[in-house]
């Protein structure tokens, strides 16, 4: 055993390997086969050096060398994971902290976050959701401090559907590291459907560093006005398909004047008189908010809400709560018989809709047309 030892110091691994082979009896020194784990490491026999550790450390002797000398055989497997476990086991002995285990050990955990973060994103490419929520589990139980990898555990959970979980791992990386820009815009776009009250203050914060969040910021501070209406409106306010009387509803809701506003006799809408929403709807056809067939005195509360009438309705708005004062997107253009396709274009250029494709408008685009003209009607802003 002796002669082996000094053989491996010496640098001879095979005269070694056979020297600890010898001294074997019918009970090995532990010594002899930290020995040979080394000596067979060195002359890559990773197959022969692992067989040895397992028998080694099922016997119960974990002493910080043959901690080391296995972590070390781990290694060079390519086992990097378990081989920082063992390298952190030594260090954490008692007279194991010795510098260089503590580097090594160091330097294994860093290959092994950036082996189970590569491993783990092959894993989501491929769908093997399983696999990749393993794997960027035991990353982070590595460097449970790294808010990068609970932002990629949330991007395992949005990649497979799961956005109130990726929610919350983004919510911790946000913990974690709250001037991380990156964590902060994935976190912002699910807190607008979980957290509207979090997502103003991360998207206040990036605003305040970047001006082109302000939108997204105002947006927020809209969704969190909505998260607290009653649930009508609140519901109207992020349906996908929104009709003509969840339209109205919105109106009625949002606009005191409307509902305060003085009207004369107009077309009675026979198919809005007998229902609970009624008031909004008949309120919107008097004020010309909403057209009524004249031959079936049907206002179609029920139908979709196209974008032609939805841009009318806004543009009509806009005239009735400016009080007056006649917003500068509006100069020059004619307040009655419009076309459908003019007045989407002058509602775009006064910013009450977007560019969406298609003949419908859901509910979160017409609210944050209301809130526009809100914003033009006091005078605070000047639509370009």
């Amino acid at each position: 055993m002796e002669s082996g030892w000094i053989s491996l110091v010496d640098g001879d691994a095979a005269n070694a390997e056979k020297q600890f082979l010898a001294s074997r009896g019918a009970r090995p020194y532990l010594a002899a086969e930290i020995g040979l784990i080394e000596s067979r490491v060195l002359l890559g026999k990773t197959k022969e050096a692992l067989a040895a550790c397992r028998e080694a450390l099922a016997a119960g002797s974990s002493t910080t060398p043959l901690l080391v000398a296995c972590g070390e055989a781990r290694a060079r497997a390519g086992q990097v994971f378990e081989a920082h476990e063992l390298y952190a086991r030594a260090a954490a002995r008692p007279g194991g902290g010795r510098p260089r285990i503590r580097e090594r050990a160091d330097q294994l955990k860093k290959e092994a976050v950036e082996s189970l973060v590569q491993s783990t994103s092959s894993g989501a490419k491929d769908q093997n959701y399983p696999d990749a929520r393993g794997r960027i589990a035991r990353a982070i139980e590595l460097n449970p401090g790294e808010a990068n990898m609970h932002a990629l555990a949330g991007d395992i959970e949005l990649t497979a559907g799961q956005r109130a979980k990726a929610f919350e791992r983004y919510r911790e990386a946000y913990r974690l590291d709250p001037k991380n820009t990156g964590v902060q815009e994935k976190l912002a776009d699910l807190a607008l459907e979980e957290d509207p009250a979090l997502a103003v203050s991360v998207l206040d914060s990036l605003a305040r560093r970047e001006p082109r969040y302000r939108d997204r910021a105002e947006q927020a501070r809209l969704a969190f006005r909505v998260s607290n209406w009653p649930a009508p409106e609140r519901e109207a306010a992020q349906s996908e398909r929104l009709t003509r009387a969840g339209a109205a509803s919105l109106v009625w809701w949002t606009f005191p004047e409307i509902r305060e506003a003085k009207v004369g006799a107009s077309v009675i809408a026979s198919d809005a008189v007998s229902r609970k929403d009624s008031r909004a709807i008949l309120r919107a056809v008097s004020l010309g908010l909403l057209d009524v067939d004249r031959g079936t005195h049907r206002a179609r509360p029920d139908a979709g809400l196209t974008r032609r009438t939805g841009a009318r309705m806004l543009l009509r708005l806009l005239r009735i709560v400016s009080a007056g004062s006649k917003p500068r997107c509006l100069e020059g253009s004619p307040g009655s018989g419009r076309s459908g396709a003019d007045a989407v274009r002058a509602a775009a250029g006064c910013g009450l809709l977007g560019d969406a494709e298609g003949t419908g408008i859901g509910g979160r685009e017409f609210t944050r047309g209301l809130d526009r003209v809100r914003v033009l009607a006091s005078g605070k802003e000047v639509a370009e």
